[in-house]
């Protein structure tokens, strides 16, 4: 029975700190689409590209073809 519990307090540290690395993976994961974004939004500006501003909002191939680009990965 000491086993058993020491085997899930084992398995529930382990599940704790995968959730906590999904968690984290997943904030960083947003803050890097949205720096991508951001840098897409101000190349385009730069380059008076106004339509294509409010286009990458709403259509992703286009988005992912501005990004590769102008070499934004």
């Amino acid at each position: 029975a000491k086993k058993n519990r020491e085997w899930r307090r084992e398995y529930m540290t382990l599940l704790m700190r995968d959730q906590e690395n999904i968690e984290k993976g997943r904030t960083e994961g947003i803050e890097q689409g949205e720096n991508r974004y951001a840098l897409l939004t101000q190349k385009l500006l730069q380059e008076k590209r106004y339509d294509a501003i409010g286009r990458i909002g709403v259509d992703k191939g286009y988005r992912q073809e501005l990004y590769r680009e102008y070499h934004i990965l």
